[in-house]
């Protein structure tokens, strides 16, 4: 039973033991350079993906801020500038404020409008 255990030691501790450990080694270095090289290849895309959507997106915007839209209303019987106001402004919205941008905007002198009247609103 000894002999069996010389042998078994010595076999073990020879060159074929040195060589699956070396070999383990090797792998498990293989798996750590994939997956730097994965985690480095993720990053790079997210990277350009991203400077080339904000470089081309960028373009649409000032495209899109460039022409706002102009919105008109069509003066009715009855109405008044205050009226129009209370009607479009924004919740919260001075009134007055909102008055003087019309009256600005359309190149009013006092806040007689007429039916028919179109007046483009701020």
């Amino acid at each position: 039973m000894y002999q069996n255990s010389q042998m078994l030691a010595q076999y073990n501790h020879g060159p074929t033991a040195v060589s699956i450990d070396h070999a383990c080694k090797v792998k498990k270095n293989r798996t750590y350079v994939r997956v730097v090289v994965f985690i480095i290849s993720v990053i790079l895309l997210l990277f350009v993906g991203g400077t080339v959507s904000a470089w081309v997106g960028n373009g649409d915007a000032h495209a899109k801020g460039a022409a706002p839209v102009q919105v008109y209303v069509v003066v009715h019987q009855g109405d008044t500038l205050w009226s129009i106001a209370s009607s479009h402004a924004a919740k919260g919205q001075d009134l007055r404020e909102y008055v003087f941008q019309l009256k600005k905007l359309n190149n009013l002198k006092n806040v007689t409008i007429y039916e028919g009247q179109k007046l483009l609103l701020p």
